[in-house]
């Protein structure tokens, strides 16, 4: 008789430890699912804050500069100021970030071939052209014969400002 009790037991036992290998099973599809998916995310989300903070790193230059206008007209005015007075290191910083060393040294040259009165001339003579692009406006200046000559481009920094992009 106690055999048929144990070979009942043990067909109980079967059953329940079938179940428990079925949860544990479960337990782990569901574990290994969650893992794939969660480091997937996480891996993107990484990845983004990656890409801010480099777009960041970039933009912060940009953004510290505050040599401009509000305007380009008054970015003008500011840089004819600085080169009336001969102080190229400020002219220069109203122009595009890429462009300030040229600059600070180009009109050094200008200078030294007395014609620094002839830029400022075509300077104050610039006439608005209009905008090229939301952040891109346009100035020239026209010769004896009224044609369009001297050409400066304007560029807005994210800060708000305006910079001369090219003259």
């Amino acid at each position: 008789m106690e055999s048929q009790e144990q070979a009942q037991q043990n067909k109980k036992r079967v059953p329940k430890a079938l179940k428990i290998a079925g949860i544990a099973i479960g337990a782990l599809a569901v574990f290994l699912i969650t893992a794939f998916y969660g480091l997937s995310w996480y891996g993107e989300w990484s990845l983004r804050q990656d890409v801010a903070r480099i777009i960041e790193q970039q933009n912060r230059p940009y953004l510290e500069d505050t040599y401009g206008g509000k305007t380009p007209k008054e970015t003008l005015e500011l840089f004819i100021a600085a080169v009336e007075k001969e102080d190229f290191t400020l002219a220069s910083k109203y122009f595009v970030l890429s462009k300030q060393r040229e600059w600070e040294s180009g009109l050094g040259k200008i200078k030294e071939r007395n014609n620094l009165n002839l830029l400022l001339e075509k300077m104050y003579k610039m006439e608005d052209r209009g905008f090229l692009g939301p952040d891109s406006f346009q100035m020239a200046a026209k010769d004896e014969k009224g044609v369009f000559m001297t050409f400066i481009s304007f560029i807005k920094y994210p800060s708000g400002i305006w910079k001369i992009q090219e003259l």
